[in-house]
């Protein structure tokens, strides 16, 4: 004989009503996830940008302070870092070029001020009308003649404000701070 299974009515599984329920709420939580994560993800990039033209400004001092050489650094519209060594007597030598990736670019946003040092945002790349900036043997960063030159970078991806990144140098002592734009003001 055979014995049967006697189910009681509803336990069968889940209704049509419940299962459209789940699927809504997962629906708007994915949709919420992809907008948090389109946004972290700008920021992301943005930060990432950052650290690499940090991690050149830090390298390129102390490769001049190693060395004892004048380490220059270049920044080539759109997108480019190159530092190079100044040779004695004359000359120059390649130490390291760089891209910014996530197609970011140094570049202002309109109505987007100075960072809080105020050292200029006339220009993506603003170093008090210096042609060629440098790290200098003992640490300081200068202008050609050697006179200790305050500036600013500027960078982020065309039409994403929130990508907006920028980097000051204090000359005499060539520290360097980073800068965050939060929608509304420069934050470190």
């Amino acid at each position: 004989m055979r014995s049967q299974t006697v189910r009681a009515h509803g336990s069968a599984g889940f209704s049509l009503i419940e299962l459209i329920l789940v699927l809504g709420l997962a629906t708007t939580v994915s949709a919420i996830a992809i907008g948090v994560l389109g946004s972290m993800s700008a920021v992301i990039q943005g930060d990432a940008d950052m650290r690499l033209i940090e991690q050149q400004l830090r390298l390129a001092r102390e490769t001049a302070i190693n060395q004892r050489r004048s380490i220059e650094i270049r920044f080539t519209p759109p997108n480019m870092i190159q530092t190079v060594r100044r040779d004695l007597p004359a000359g120059t030598s390649a130490v390291s070029t760089a891209a910014l990736e996530h197609h970011a670019i140094f570049m202002t946003f309109t109505a987007q001020g100075d960072t809080p040092d105020n050292f200029g945002n006339a220009t993506p790349t603003s170093f008090s009308a210096a042609g060629a900036v440098m790290f200098t043997s003992d640490g300081m960063f200068t202008d050609a003649n050697g006179n200790p030159v305050n500036g600013s970078i500027f960078i982020g991806q065309p039409n994403k404000p929130m990508t907006a990144r920028a980097l000051t140098i204090f000359g005499p002592t060539a520290s360097i701070r980073t800068f965050r734009w939060n929608g509304s003001a420069w934050r470190r």
